[in-house]
């Protein structure tokens, strides 16, 4: 498997120090805005549902076993944090897909790449009918690991399993929108992330901590959106986009 984890991560925060480039700000403003709304929904919720779980963990455990809890307690809460930023997360970029469609569009343009006209109705069509395409990956997936996380023995793994999967997922969500302005399948961006599966995953990753840190949660979406579209732009090159990006990052590929 090729790839750099940490040059994954790098290109996060390429996004996330252009998120005020004055070329970009417009197209920031309304994915930031409902990041806000619904991390901070997601944040009151998730402590909520966090403080009822340890309740019922307490009350489940009998007295001799009460020892197990603070072996249990780390798990349970990683497990609950990785499961609620996941849902949110997947609910969030469905309904800010068409605003994250033109802040991709927008960064490929001021790179050189030229990319169709297309009118808001179509652009809001066709970005939605590409999350329900992913819907159709992601869930079978999900209900398959809310499986493994109820399995005793095996859901001592689930953290580890939530966070590994939830990183690819991640990237997966987010590179999708660069290859989406060109038209190109959902099978090829997954073929194509298989041959950088470390870079994605690093990238992944760090956007799946950070989505776990209140405030700092708020500009991931919008900075993710940028940093995977420059990490398509740079590692996951079309062969037939005669843009100056790609043929930049084809180069840079090439001479690894």
């Amino acid at each position: 498997m090729r790839g750099n984890p940490w040059a994954g991560m790098m290109f996060f925060w390429h996004g996330l120090s252009r998120l005020g480039e004055p070329g970009l700000r417009r197209y920031v403003a309304l994915p930031l805005l409902l990041n806000v709304l619904i991390m901070s929904l997601a944040s009151w919720w998730g402590i909520s549902t966090l403080h009822e779980q340890m309740g019922a963990l307490v009350e489940w455990l009998p007295g001799w076993l009460s020892w197990l809890y603070w072996l249990l307690l780390p798990l349970t809460v990683i497990t609950l944090l990785l499961l609620l930023m996941y849902f949110f997360s997947t609910v969030l970029i469905i309904l800010a897909s068409p605003f994250n469609g033109l802040l991709s569009e927008q960064v490929e343009r001021s790179s050189g790449v030229m990319l169709p006209e297309e009118s808001i109705p179509a652009l809001i069509r066709r970005t939605l009918g590409r999350e329900m395409t992913k819907l159709g990956y992601l869930l079978p997936r999900y209900l398959l690991l809310l499986v493994l996380s109820v399995i005793p023995g095996i859901n001592l793994a689930a953290p580890f399993l939530w966070f590994w999967f939830g990183s690819w997922v991640v990237a997966l969500q987010y590179i999708d929108y660069s290859f989406d302005n060109h038209g190109r399948s959902f099978a090829e961006v997954r073929q194509a992330m298989g041959q950088e599966r470390f870079t994605v995953l690093g990238f992944g990753a760090l956007v799946a901590l950070l989505m776990t840190v209140p405030v700092l949660n708020w500009f991931v979406m919008p900075a993710a959106v940028i940093g995977a579209t420059l990490l398509r732009q740079q590692r996951l090159p079309l062969a037939d986009v005669t843009g100056k990006a790609d043929v930049i990052g084809y180069a840079e590929r090439v001479s690894e």
